[in-house]
């Protein structure tokens, strides 16, 4: 597939100035009377919170289980994004793995995951992880800390959304006999769940308004089955097509492109960059860590210290004007492309979270593309 890019940039920036408004790319910088610093701290407390709720631990009563797989989660698995005009929204990502293992008589012992820790100070009896206590987490979360986030307008949201639909995990089931055989099963999966409540019945239940009934009647969840979406393939497809052919001293795409249908909100595509160069020189290195001690050297003792921090000045130039370009392409295919995407109503949004996998001074280590449908459509007009 041909991407189209260059001229389509030029032509949107004199019909509809004000799109890439609307295109953010640090959504928190536009509002001036709004406090980044204080939402970007919520939101990583929130994450801390949820990454805590949401660990969990396998319950093998068995000794010859041999190996499980990424199930501990925390608060790196969670990732908390605001949007303007909608609320914030945490995605708890996570595999749902599971042991079983196989004692020497051959009979099997299955094997399912449980929260680390309990939500509820009444009970010691360990809670299972499956669709239904997902959801009652979630309800828990938003009750007792959600409405502690500060700054939200009464209209708009904060949205749980637990699982993903990557196509680089899978859920599998692990046993082995006695004679050390090792084989391995998927089992199913939990379907992508998500859990969404207005700010105002935060404000509300916290000031007493509602009690906890009426506010668990105000949370809205919802779980997303792998129902097959073309046009959010087709995009996915565009993304992946586009950021792989990219030339060398450039952010191109690592892995896949995972996307999301949700019913009260839009799609959600999600995108993992890297920078690419052929040159060797990434920089000057500044410590050495050995056996647990941390040496730390300048390399402006060195002869070349000079053309070292000229190397690393020109490296960084490079990385800030591959990073542009790739907030450039990125608006350019949402505008030229996301009208394709039909699944989303003209009153939901079209979000795009690149990750920019390792660590530039001065580039975000993400940058959120929120754009709402209608937009697109009135293109088109």
């Amino acid at each position: 597939m041909e991407i189209k890019q260059g001229k389509t940039m030029k032509r949107i920036q004199k019909i509809v100035p004000t799109l890439l408004i609307i295109l953010l790319t640090t959504p928190l910088a536009w509002a001036q009377s709004f406090d980044a610093n204080r939402m970007n701290r919520d939101i990583k407390i929130m994450e801390n919170i949820l990454g805590e709720m949401f660990k969990t631990y396998s319950g093998n009563s068995s000794s010859r289980a041999v190996y499980i797989a990424d199930f501990a989660g925390g608060s790196r698995n969670v990732r908390g994004t605001y949007l303007p005009g909608y609320g914030i929204i945490f995605n708890v990502q996570t595999s749902s793995s599971f042991v079983l293992s196989q004692s020497s008589d051959g009979q099997g012992s299955s094997n399912s995951f449980y929260y680390s820790y309990s939500t509820n100070s009444n009970s010691d009896d360990d809670v299972k992880v499956d669709e239904e206590s997902v959801k009652n987490r979630i309800t828990e979360f938003l009750k007792d800390y959600a409405s502690t986030i500060g700054q939200l307008k009464s209209t708009e949201n904060v949205m749980v959304i637990y699982g993903s639909n990557s196509r680089n995990s899978f859920p599998a089931l692990v046993y082995t006999s006695s004679n050390g055989k090792v084989d391995r099963k998927e089992t199913e999966k939990l379907p992508v769940i998500s859990g969404s409540v207005a700010k105002k019945d935060l404000d509300d239940y916290r000031s007493g308004k509602i009690n906890e009934s009426a506010f668990a009647s105000k949370v809205k969840t919802a779980s997303t089955k792998d129902k097959e979406y073309l046009d959010l393939k087709v995009m996915g497809n565009i993304f992946e097509t586009a950021l792989r052919d990219q030339e060398e001293e450039s952010f191109r795409l690592s892995g896949n492109v995972n996307y999301l249908m949700l019913d009260n909100f839009g799609a959600i595509f999600n995108i993992d960059a890297s920078y690419r160069t052929d040159d060797r020189f990434f920089g000057r290195v500044t410590g050495i860590s050995v056996t647990g001690a941390y040496i730390r050297t300048d390399s402006r003792d060195a002869p070349d210290a000079k053309e070292a921090e000229e190397k690393e000045a020109e490296f960084t130039a490079k990385v800030n004007e591959a990073y542009s370009q790739l907030k450039s392409n990125i608006k350019e295919y949402l505008v030229d492309y996301g009208r394709t995407v039909n699944s989303v109503k003209p009153d939901q949004y079209i979000l795009t979270t690149v990750n920019v996998r390792g660590r530039y001074k001065d580039i975000p280590e993400r940058i959120d593309f929120q754009l709402k449908k209608s937009v697109l459509d009135q293109l088109d007009k």
